[in-house]
């Protein structure tokens, strides 16, 4: 068993059916190595929840219950490790000891000297890419050098994802861990016991009373916390915080050790909350946002009409960014990972637009931030569409009565922002020489052979739009319905006016809005 079964199971348990072709693509293999995979998983599996290929698919009936008592069935001396696992899993080791045998080690592993040996430029990578260093002990073992704090954040990251939040606060492992990630999750809760207590006393006691993080943040902070008093308790502590006055954090003073607490204020304030009566504001980075705010709005195809709130969320955003950019802190989701192509032009443009508040604060945004950015700016473009945009020109060429088409039309409009400027009868079509239109939309096969044979650009959808129908309209360019009206524009529209006055101009401007 080793983690390409595990992640062919995941993915199995979570798509089925799925198509041979599909899994061979996303995971790079042969179909004999499919089938030798299969065959090793389904001697862990119960025979009611085998995987089975079906013609060119692969089938089970197996749920994400069975998929974790999969895992707990899974022996460790069954389990093939990656170099990337060993490594993660000694990285733990390295800073939960002050002196780890890497021979003695490895053996959990069941792995020769040669692959110790062999894992060694790819260790010393890992060590290298997050500041870290190694330092050989005569006789004894290794010791884990460097930075405290990437010390730290470097392992934290490693641990996170293999546990969870219990009762009361306090760490237990991820139910659905693989067995190299319950290896990092045992020894971790286990070395950090008392700690991990600690740390969930200091959240409910002190920390929760100032603000409320949600559950990620939380987490983080749980196992930060209990790395940190861990070593500190071993006398690893944060030497200095000269470099740490880089921006304005607020003082929640959890520790009462100056060095410490200067960076557990940075790195609390820089988490995400779900409640928190305060903001925190640096006024050199509150010029620097308003300028990376008119940078940005050019790039989106609305105009900001909710300038204030634009601004409030763009900013607490930055100040997070800039913090966990200067100490490798990475939060990556999935979700994420197609924005840069998806809008590969507005991410280019946000890279362009933040670049000179990398350059000031000596950082470089991750995708994962720039990403995310990119997002917030759809989000607010997709707010600010207003109903004075330009309207796509739509004919509906048809033969049916106006009863039916009148139905049709609304639901059309419900759907997007489109002006319908006539309906054609299949015998009128000479007429769309006069009519000035951007799309020519009918609901029968019929009308669609018709325009087809006079080469007349059309889209054919069903008379009860489906979802297929909208996708496809959408891609056509049809903008959708929903749409608003600027306050102060609007206020400006009715000033002065009287009741019968504002119930002419509601009728005639904004026909959409009110009825």
């Amino acid at each position: 068993m080793n983690n390409f079964d595990l992640s062919l199971l995941k993915y199995i348990q979570e798509h089925s059916p799925v198509f041979i072709e599909d899994v061979m693509s996303k995971f790079g293999k042969t179909t004999s190595t499919l089938k030798r995979s299969l065959k090793g998983i389904n001697e862990f599996l119960e025979p009611e929840y085998h995987l089975h290929i079906d013609g060119q698919s692969i089938i089970t009936a197996i749920t994400y219950r069975q998929y974790i008592d999969f895992l707990t069935r899974i022996p460790f001396n069954r389990y093939i490790t990656t170099a990337e696992e060993r490594i993660k899993n000694l990285s733990v080791a390295l800073c939960l000891h002050d002196v780890v045998n890497k021979s003695e080690y490895y053996r959990k592993f069941n792995v020769s000297s040669t692959t110790l040996k062999n894992d060694n430029p790819a260790l010393y990578a890992f060590l290298q890419a997050n500041h870290l260093s190694m330092t050989a002990i005569p006789r004894q073992g290794s010791r884990l050098d460097g930075d405290e704090i990437m010390l730290r954040i470097t392992i934290c990251l490693t641990i996170l994802k293999t546990v969870e939040i219990g009762d009361d606060n306090v760490l237990v492992p991820h139910k659905a861990n693989e067995p190299i990630n319950k290896s990092i999750a045992t020894q971790f809760l286990t070395a950090c016991k008392d700690e991990i207590a600690l740390a969930a006393d200091l959240y409910q006691r002190q920390l929760s009373q100032c603000v409320t993080l949600g559950y990620n943040s939380k987490k983080y902070f749980l196992v930060y916390m209990s790395i940190a008093l861990h070593r500190m308790r071993r006398g690893h502590v944060i030497a200095d915080s000269d470099n740490l006055d880089f921006i304005q954090s607020f003082n929640f003073t959890l520790l009462n050790r100056e060095h410490e607490d200067r960076f557990l204020d940075l790195l609390i304030s820089s988490l995400t909350y779900t409640w928190r009566p305060f903001a925190i504001y640096d006024a050199a980075l509150i010029a620097q946002v308003r300028q990376l705010c008119k940078s940005l709005k050019p790039l989106l195809r609305a105009n900001i009409h909710n300038a204030f709130p634009f601004f409030a969320e763009i900013y607490p955003f930055i100040y997070s960014a800039i913090i966990q950019n200067k100490f490798n802190l990475y939060f990556d989701d999935k979700k994420l990972h197609e924005v840069q192509t998806r809008y590969a032009s507005l991410y280019q443009g946000v890279v362009q637009a933040t670049g000179p508040i990398a350059d000031h604060y000596r950082i470089r945004f991750s995708p994962v931030h720039l990403s995310t950015l990119v997002l917030i700016l759809k989000k607010y473009e997709l707010q600010n569409r207003i109903h004075s945009e330009d309207k796509k020109r739509v004919i509906i060429v048809t033969n049916s009565s106006e009863n039916k088409v009148g139905y049709f039309k609304e639901v059309l409009k419900s759907y997007f922002h489109i002006d319908i400027i006539g309906c054609v009868n299949i015998n009128e079509l000479h007429t769309l020489k006069q009519l000035p239109f951007d799309l020519l939309i009918t609901f029968t096969n019929k009308i669609s052979s018709y325009l087809k044979y006079y080469q007349l650009p059309y889209i054919k959808v069903n008379f009860y739009l489906d979802r297929d129908d909208i996708s496809l309209l959408s891609e056509c360019g049809l903008s959708r319905a929903k749409k608003k009206i600027p306050t102060e524009d609007f206020i400006q529209d009715i000033d002065g006016l009287d009741s019968a006055q504002i119930r002419a101009l509601l009728e005639q401007k904004y026909p959409d809005f009110f009825i």
